[in-house]
């Protein structure tokens, strides 16, 4: 199986973001383009040659496609970009249709379920619809008869037509017919039309199944409004398909990646080139020497806490800057190894570092790692303190994602989840009990995801100078100021409360079962600094507006000991 990318349009429908450039070098949310995420995705479901028609910008395509030397990309240009539509840059590519091939524009953004669906679907040709999305006016749609699509066109508008994206699925056998039928028209000086035209003249012979792409994402890109709607939709997608592996072996297949490790798990991984230089808060010049000691090596696997995690995340987001600061992709692929179930860092696009002694929060969709990998016998021997502060971190996070004013419905999803599995298994976790670990896992790493998306809300914001004056794990600190925040909620009747499946008084249940401090000897100085160095930030998702009297009458609360 071969990809064929159309590539060849000028894109005069986008605006700046396409002035100097291709349509398809529009950047995404992670620092993608639209190319280099067809690229990639396509490469990860298997495809490894690619035929791509180019017009204007042609050196700029091959420059992108040169970042991937494992791949063989061949380009056939259409002179006639600007005269002509892409039947004519179809017409072009005769001596590479020698397979079943993938066909698809240049401006289109899919995820990559709908790819493995597609390429596992049993039909030897298939096209895309989508039967519960009004039909677009100005774009394709299929005429779909016994299941097979008859007729492809923008003016069709009959009860048996739907909306429909040009991503093919060919055997060569039919995508060589259409070619034939394309040939015709050009034979007949016929070059403005849409290939389609010619598909429609052969589709009794051809037989392309229709499959529904209604429960996945793919959308082309024309212009700016059409970029804002893809690039907010997309993300979401990609955080959900996020790939999940479950034991170590993914190294075998890894060629030179740097493991970024927590120092007293380094032996484990000695066969690889490691780097453990970094204290329990990461500081920048820890991140940089990170960088250096990436030299040589094509990917990166964190393996520890949230340090680790982060130190990893950031990382990467240096290694993608250029000399101007400015973030340019660079496809190094992150795998993250939680030793904690606690912090979710590895499926968020945050990493926390300190620079100058200031705390610093690098958010970048690019820092979404590619793969979590959730091995539970890797927390087997974790001590019950360790345990009890991230378990409580991951509930105060899955509770503060519900509360969060950008919470949506997927990110209360992963909320509520997280939030049965650790009531239900947080006793047993706490006592040792190894065959509940992976339900531990799984919760940590689904209020991971909720925050992804939401964001924490004031217990998060408050807790961070509580960590560094007292020396507290940063679960402890979080879970010491939350439980009067909701309080707070409470008293005014606050509606994001309506989602909860735990009740405050759940949540005091399992502090006190715990066993953890509830109050601090914070000294008038001490509290002076604390109201000082709340995370505005943070303090801005939570529902309800604080004020510094607020903020100082809930840390009394702790000093005072009032639960």
């Amino acid at each position: 199986m071969k990809a064929l990318i159309f590539n060849s349009g000028v894109g005069k429908r986008m605006g700046e973001l396409t002035r100097n450039t291709h349509k398809s070098l529009a950047v995404l949310n992670d620092g993608e383009t639209i190319l280099e995420r067809q690229i990639r995705i396509l490469s990860e479901c298997g495809i490894r040659e690619f035929v791509i028609t180019t017009g204007p910008h042609e050196e700029k395509l091959k420059a992108v496609t040169a970042q991937y030397p494992q791949l063989t990309f061949r380009f056939v240009r259409n002179e006639l970009y600007d005269k002509t539509n892409y039947i004519y840059s179809f017409y072009l590519t005769k001596e590479y249709l020698d397979d079943d091939f993938l066909l698809l524009h240049g401006d289109l953004v899919f995820n990559k379920r709908l790819v493995t669906d597609l390429l596992n679907h049993s039909a030897p040709s298939v096209g895309l619809i989508n039967k519960s999305i009004k039909k677009p006016e100005k774009d394709f749609k299929a005429r779909v008869i016994n299941g097979c699509i008859k007729e492809v066109g923008i003016n069709i508008f009959d009860a048996d037509c739907f909306a429909f994206q040009p991503l093919y699925k060919l055997c060569r056998k039919d995508i060589n017919a259409w070619w034939e039928r394309v040939s015709d028209f050009i034979a007949q000086g016929t070059n403005g039309c849409y290939a389609e035209n010619a598909l429609n003249e052969i589709t009794e012979k051809v037989m392309i199944k229709a499959m529904r792409y209604d429960d996945y994402f793919i959308d082309e890109i024309d212009c700016p409004e059409d970029y804002a709607r893809v690039t907010a939709c997309i993300r979401i997608f990609d955080f959900d398909e996020q790939e999940t592996a479950y034991s170590l072996d993914f190294l075998k297949a890894l060629n030179n990646p740097l493991v970024v490790v927590d120092s007293f798990l380094k032996d484990g991984f000695s066969t690889y080139k490691t780097f453990c230089d970094f204290k329990p808060n990461p500081v920048y010049e820890d991140v940089m020497k990170g960088v250096k000691a990436f030299e040589g090596c094509d990917s990166i696997v964190s393996v520890g806490g949230g340090s680790a995690i982060d130190v990893a995340k950031a990382i990467k987001y240096f290694l993608c800057l250029d000399a101007d600061g400015n973030f340019v992709y660079k496809n190094i692929k992150h795998y993250s190894v939680p030793t904690t179930a606690g912090t979710g860092s590895e499926s968020t696009r945050y990493a926390v570092i300190y620079k100058d002694g200031v705390k610093q929060t690098l958010t970048h969709d690019a820092l979404f790692p590619d793969v979590a990998v959730l091995v539970p016998q890797l927390l087997e021997s974790l001590p019950p303190y360790q345990k009890k502060c991230t378990l409580l971190d991951a509930l105060c996070h899955a509770i503060e994602s519900i509360w969060s004013v950008n919470a949506t419905e997927d990110s209360r999803q992963y909320a509520r989840e997280a939030i049965e599995l650790i009531k239900s298994n947080y006793k047993a976790y706490v006592s040792g009990e190894a065959s509940v670990i992976p339900k531990m896992l799984k919760a940590a790493n689904l209020a991971g995801r909720a925050i992804n998306i939401s964001q924490t809300t004031a217990a998060h914001a408050m807790s961070y100078k509580l960590t560094s004056l007292y020396k507290i794990p940063h679960g402890h600190a979080v879970a010491l100021t939350l439980p009067y925040l909701w309080q707070l909620l409470i008293e005014a009747d606050c509606q994001s409360l309506q989602y909860e499946n735990i009740t405050v008084t759940e949540f005091n249940e399992i502090y006190n079962d715990l066993g953890l401090d509830s109050a601090l000897d914070i000294s008038e100085e001490q509290m002076d600094i604390l109201v000082s160095s709340v995370n505005l930030l943070r303090l801005g998702n939570f529902p309800l507006k604080l004020s510094k009297d607020d903020i100082r009458g809930l840390y009394m609360r702790i000093r005072k000991h009032v639960r």
